[in-house]
C-alpha cells in the first residue's frame, strides 16, 4: 500500500520512471533518424530501441513530429547554450570570443555525425521540423546580436537593422557552408572549416560600422 500510494518502485518515483521512458525514447530517435533517416522513424521501432510500450510513447509524445521535433530542440539548444557560455568564458580580445563561439557551436553539432544529421539534412525531411530549424537558427543570430551589442559595447536599440542584417547573414552563410561540408561538397577537416567560418564572421562585425552607416 506504501508503495502504491508514494509511486516509489525500486527506489525510483512515477515521474522519474516517467522521464526515463522519455529520455530512452529520444535516444532511441536519435539513432533512428541520425543514421537511416526521418523517413525510418516509426512508433513501434523506436519503442522496439528504447524498450517502451507503445502506451507510454503516447504518454510521452503526441506523435512522431512531436518526437522528431523536440529532438532537433534539444541538439539546437544544447550547441547554443555551449557556444554562448564558451563566449562569455573566453578571455581576450572580442575576435577571441567570436572564434571560441563558432568552433564551439560547429563542434558541438558535428561532433555526433547523428545530431549533424538530423541539425542539418533531416530538418528539411518533414515542414514541422524546417520551422523548428528556421526558429533555431534565429536564436543563432539573436545570440550574435547580444554578444556583438556586449563586445563593441553597443547600446540596446542602437543600430538594431545592422545588427540584425549582419546576424542574418553570419547564420544563413554559416549555416549553408556547413551542410556543404557536411555532404562532402567541401573536402577540409574540421578545423579548416571552424577557421574559415570564423573569419568570415569576425570579417561580417569589422564591418558592422559601415553597414550602419549605409542603413542611416
Amino acid at each position: 500500500m506504501t508503495r502504491a500510494f508514494s509511486g516509489t518502485y525500486r527506489g525510483t518515483t512515477t515521474d522519474e520512471r516517467r522521464e526515463q521512458r522519455r529520455r530512452r525514447l529520444l535516444d532511441a530517435a536519435l539513432d533512428i533518424v541520425g543514421t537511416q533517416g526521418l523517413s525510418a522513424l516509426t512508433v513501434r521501432g523506436v519503442c522496439e530501441r528504447a524498450r517502451v510500450g507503445p502506451r507510454f510513447f503516447y504518454e510521452a509524445f503526441t506523435d512522431l513530429d512531436a518526437l522528431a521535433g523536440t529532438l532537433l530542440e534539444e541538439v539546437q539548444r544544447e550547441a547554443l547554450d555551449c557556444a554562448r557560455t564558451t563566449m562569455q568564458e573566453t578571455p581576450g580580445s572580442p575576435e577571441d570570443k567570436i572564434r571560441a563561439g563558432v568552433a564551439a557551436l560547429i563542434v558541438a553539432v558535428t561532433d555526433d555525425p547523428r545530431r549533424a544529421n538530423i541539425a542539418f539534412a533531416q530538418a528539411y525531411g518533414s515542414e514541422a521540423l524546417t520551422r523548428l530549424r528556421f526558429e533555431g537558427m534565429r536564436e543563432v543570430a539573436q545570440l550574435i546580436v547580444d554578444q556583438t551589442r556586449v563586445l563593441l559595447d553597443i547600446p540596446d536599440g542602437e543600430e538594431e537593422t545592422a545588427l540584425t542584417a549582419l546576424a542574418q547573414l553570419i547564420t544563413g552563410g554559416a549555416a549553408e557552408l556547413v551542410m556543404v561540408w557536411l555532404d562532402g561538397g567541401l573536402k577540409v577537416e574540421r578545423p579548416v572549416l571552424i577557421g574559415i567560418v570564423a573569419d568570415y564572421a569576425v570579417a561580417m562585425v569589422d564591418r558592422l560600422p559601415d553597414l550602419a552607416r549605409k542603413l542611416e
